[in-house]
């Protein structure tokens, strides 16, 4: 069992732990709590506008046939309910269709370039679409293809020399076994 030594006096111990990365929590976020303000702010003021709209004409008649406030205000009060029930539903399910859309926009993309490099192409840009995740995990995926094919061109370039040098066989097979050794590194 490994057993944690603590950090020297002195210095500081600062913890990272994110579950899901803050640049995706920030934007969403954001998306939610605008449609949650325009929304409340239209519910209320379409609430305010006709419920005042009814206890004024209640008002005006100068009896009231009803029992409780609530039955004056009963007809207006549903309907916005209602409304904003399916204008949440609506927006809810647009924003979640939009989202899978970006999502399988971006996994689209990187699993093409995944393909391609399993064809032998490292040198087409991932060219990732979608979500800004998927933009930065695209320029990843393209720094390691560009990695991977820097350590091939020189395996090619050091396989080229030891072909074209005249070594005897005593000092040809050492120099051979240590290419060997990092093309098992690269592909195993």
């Amino acid at each position: 069992m490994k057993t944690l030594t603590p950090p020297p006096p002195g210095t500081q111990f600062r913890r990272k732990i994110h579950f899901i990365n803050p640049r995706f929590q920030g934007g969403a976020a954001l998306v939610i709590s605008a449609m949650v303000v325009v929304g409340g702010v239209l519910f209320g003021w379409l609430v305010y506008r006709d419920v005042g709209k009814t206890l004024w004409e209640s008002a005006m008649q100068a009896h009231f046939t009803m029992d409780t406030p609530y039955e004056i205000v009963q007809g207006a009060l549903l309907k916005h309910l209602a409304g904003l029930s399916v204008t949440v539903t609506f927006l809810t399910v647009a924003v979640f269709l939009l989202l899978v859309k970006a999502i399988r926009v971006g996994v689209h993309c990187a699993i093409a370039s995944f393909r391609a490099s399993e064809e032998g192409d490292l040198s087409t840009p991932t060219d990732s679409r979608g979500l800004a995740e998927f933009r930065r995990f695209g320029d990843l995926v393209d720094l390691t293809r560009a990695s991977a094919l820097s350590r091939v061109a020189a395996l090619r370039e050091e396989a080229a020399s030891l072909a074209a040098c005249g070594l005897p066989a005593e000092s040809f097979r050492p120099r051979w076994e240590e290419l060997k050794r990092k093309i098992r590194e690269v592909a195993p």
